[in-house]
């Protein structure tokens, strides 16, 4: 295990989860492909999401061996009445763990959680943990119309802070209802815009350092790197807070490779800083490039210990899986 790199970025869906996706015809199948479509939105992806022997078969073909921790992906649970939502939420962490515990050398977990219900979800991420033994949160950037930054979600985000497990926030069920007329093409833009909104969200509220959170970003970190100046800027302009979103989005927030060229690499790690990337996949959606992935890693940094944080220390750091 100490020897594999981590990947925080990396999706499953459990039986119990494709059950009620093809009772609510938001999945279909193709020859070598299956496509996922809720609302507007149209995600193609690989059989490995739903096959997890061969997902692992998939994992064992690369240069280097990963530690996957596995998560659910969009639309998440949020798509069904409270009562069901809260039942079926418990049953894909089950899925989930019991896949952990069949193949524990390759495979973590995070928790997706009932967020329709703010109680039940609290109970919900002490269980996961404590219980199950799942090391973090998989968070959609929309729960219906509210996200996570918003302020009935206090007391839970109080509680994953108590647990002192990250949380994965994951674009997919912001709504877009505009963009996303233009169907899979949306995708491309759309993810990167609802991730950054949702982080900036939390940031400028004060609430990642209110409860001293630790959160994962996918995509390099959407639009964040890039206009962080702005970010600040715009705080300072328009008086938004007492201190500068930056130092937040900095100290608490961590940021996947899921970035496609050298350049975009070269940026992250000048923006943000060696110690608060972690590795990422994005398995087994198409724009999931593994070997592009660790090549990039490989061309870009010549420092060995910067490679390591970025492969394995950073991810330890947060989920405290080397013991």
């Amino acid at each position: 295990m100490d020897s594999k790199i981590i990947d925080v970025h990396s999706h499953f869906y459990p039986k119990v989860y494709i059950e009620i996706l093809n009772k609510k015809g938001f999945i279909k199948y193709e020859e070598n492909k299956i496509i996922i479509n809720w609302g507007k939105r149209i995600s193609p992806a690989d059989f490995r999401l739903i096959d997890i022997e061969g997902k692992l078969q998939d994992l064992k073909k690369l240069k280097y061996e990963l530690f996957s921790l596995l998560s659910l992906s969009a639309p998440w649970t949020y798509i069904l009445p409270r009562e069901d939502e809260i039942i079926i939420a418990k049953q894909v962490n089950d899925e989930i763990a019991k896949i952990v515990n069949k193949y524990p050398e390759y495979f973590g977990g995070l928790a997706t959680l009932p967020l329709n219900d703010v109680n039940a979800s609290i109970e919900e991420a002490e269980r996961t943990i404590k219980e199950l033994g799942l090391n973090g949160f998989i968070v959609g950037t929309g729960i219906g119309n509210k996200t996570i930054a918003d302020d009935e979600y206090r007391p839970l985000l109080k509680k994953i802070s108590q647990l002192g497990k990250p949380i994965f926030i994951h674009p997919g069920t912001l709504p877009l209802d505009m963009i996303l007329n233009e169907g899979v093409e949306a995708i491309l833009t759309s993810f990167i815009f609802e991730t950054t909104y949702v982080i900036t969200k939390l940031a400028l509220t004060g609430i990642l350092r209110d409860y001293g959170l630790t959160v994962i970003i996918p995509h390099g970190g959407g639009f964040i790197p890039y206009q962080i100046g702005r970010i600040d800027l715009g705080s300072a302009s328009y008086s938004l807070g007492k201190f500068k979103p930056s130092d937040d989005l900095k100290e608490f927030v961590y940021y996947d490779t899921v970035i496609y060229t050298k350049e975009s690499l070269e940026l992250l790690i000048k923006v943000i800083g060696e110690d608060h990337i972690v590795f990422g996949t994005d398995h087994p959606f198409p724009v999931s490039k593994p070997e592009l992935f660790l090549k990039l890693i490989e061309d870009v940094i010549k420092n060995n210990n910067t490679k390591e944080k970025i492969w394995r220390t950073n991810a330890n750091n947060i989920f405290k899986l080397l013991k």
